[in-house]
């Protein structure tokens, strides 16, 4: 499978790489350089075999790669020819040896059940079937040869009559599987959707990050991955895979120095364009605040009554309840956001069909609520006594007292800290890219793998971040002004005093 053309490796060495003063003038000067490859991809299984006193810096996107490479961090990349050519045509200061050093192929991913042997004989069939007719080619030559305007696709349709599967895929490979126009498009999607109009299947497409997809994969939660998955040994232990639709050529990228265009303004404002107005994605940057703004207005609310209620339980001084309420807190407070947010949804909502948004909610109501949880009982414990022991003196209830004279004051000590937490939930929400949500984040990682550029989607990414957050400080500095206990007047202190 690997085809070598020209390169004289040593068999020991140095793994420091050393950094190239220049553009490698062959592939042997690459072989202690420092070399960018996709994490757990097959690119990185053979330049490991390749280049093996090489040092190699491992990136989960091929923008993210193809910036290292332009910013100096690596000296090359392995990519596939198609996806070389494409850059190149996007401008970038790059170039590549025509040499093949290896052909990876590429498949679609099935999970390890009866369902998915199923859908991978029948997957099988179909790509050998319109291989043999000539369609398989003809939509290579659209999809790997052609011009990016030439590349779009007419959704066919189907009847549905054998029900409906659920596809996944990270969008993030021009021309396998990306973003245009706002939807998913390429060549591995039309294939597809083509099977799928062919074999009775309506079919529901899942956008995530690379290794979320494969988790929902092997959680069940899709029935087929596709996303330029790459059969290399040892990945057929966890997932079945179809029979390849493409060998990609890998071939070695390295930077030129010289960039096609003049001009920093005259480039920001082209990169500008591409993250803002081409294909209108500003459309979805404005569909990832919406996101980003459900889920933070949600849970800020849900998790604020939910620690609010559960204090009012703990109040009740029950010891069995007060005993499964601190140790909740405790196994809450000791878990990363990530995790916890992947816990529910691949285990324990690993079975219900349910959105990765309504899960996102959930997850960060419960982390609020116990933030919300912990200021109320240190605010409540600070408090002196004397206060409480008045309040009854006057014939208020221990219930009424806490709500009435306790829980302002502290309300007001504690309202800085609770500020401080509703920005934090909002930036948290930055991870729901893993469990397949299109938020701020994700939007732009799906932006950047369009444009191949990190600067601009960045800083968009970041004033509006800072922008949401500087909203709810204002916000939530102009409700301090009502509920705080020094602008209250007496006969609203006493009020319900007999």
């Amino acid at each position: 499978m690997i085809l070598v053309a020209g390169v004289c490796l040593a068999a020991c060495g140095s793994h420091s790489g050393k950094r190239l003063e220049g553009p490698p003038e062959s592939i042997d000067d690459l072989r202690q350089a420092r070399l960018g490859t996709w994490t757990e991809s097959g690119e990185e299984y053979y330049l490991e075999k390749l280049f093996p006193e090489a040092k190699f810096v491992r990136l989960d996107y091929l923008s993210d790669l193809v910036q290292n490479l332009l910013i100096g961090k690596v000296d090359a990349i392995m990519i596939q020819r198609i996806m070389a050519d494409i850059l190149i045509k996007e401008g970038m200061a790059i170039d590549y040896f025509p040499d093949t050093l290896c052909s990876v192929p590429d498949v679609y991913a099935f999970t390890v059940s009866e369902r998915g042997r199923i859908l991978q004989q029948q997957v099988n069939e179909y790509v050998a079937a319109i291989d043999a007719d000539g369609t398989l080619d003809s939509l290579k030559r659209k999809w790997l040869e052609g011009e990016e305007n030439d590349r779009f696709f007419t959704r066919a349709e189907s009847s549905g009559e054998n029900g409906t599967i659920v596809i996944g895929s990270s969008v993030e490979s021009v021309p396998y599987s990306y973003i245009k126009n706002g939807e998913a498009t390429g060549y591995e999607i039309e294939i597809l959707d083509r099977f799928c109009a062919a074999y009775g299947y309506k079919y529901k497409l899942i956008t995530s990050e690379f290794d979320a997809m494969i988790a929902s994969l092997s959680a069940g939660k899709i029935d087929i991955a596709a996303s330029y998955i790459e059969d290399v040994p040892g990945r057929d232990d966890n997932v079945l895979f179809s029979i390849p639709i493409e060998e990609g050529c890998c071939v070695m990228v390295y930077r030129t120095g010289q960039a096609v265009g003049g001009g920093f303004l005259r480039s920001l404002g082209r990169k500008v364009r591409a993250t803002l107005i081409d294909e209108d994605r500003w459309k979805m940057i404005a569909g990832g605040i919406g996101v980003t703004l459900v889920i933070t207005l949600l849970a800020s609310v849900s998790g604020t009554l939910l620690g609010f209620v559960v204090y009012l339980l703990y109040h009740e001084k029950h010891a069995a309840l007060n005993r499964i309420i601190d140790t909740s807190v405790r196994f809450l407070q000791g878990l990363p956001d990530l995790i916890l947010l992947m816990f529910f949804y691949y285990a324990v909502f690993g079975n219900v069909d349910i959105s990765g948004t309504i899960v996102a909610v959930i997850v960060f109501a419960l982390i609020l609520s116990v933030s919300v949880f912990i200021m109320l009982k240190s605010g409540s414990e600070s408090i002196p006594k004397g206060q409480t022991e008045a309040a009854l003196a006057l014939g208020f209830t221990e219930r009424r007292t806490f709500l009435k004279f306790i829980l302002p004051q502290v309300v007001t000590v504690f309202f800085p800290t609770y500020q401080n937490k509703l920005v934090d939930l909002m930036l948290s929400t930055s991870v729901v890219g893993y469990i397949a949500v299109q938020d701020l984040t994700r939007v732009g990682d799906l932006i950047r793998s369009r444009t191949f550029d990190a600067f601009v989607p960045l800083i968009i990414a970041s004033l509006i971040y800072f922008l949401i957050s500087w909203l709810i400080i204002k916000g939530m500095d102009l409700l301090l002004k009502r509920i705080d206990t020094r602008n209250r007047k007496p006969e609203q202190i006493l009020k319900g005093v007999k």
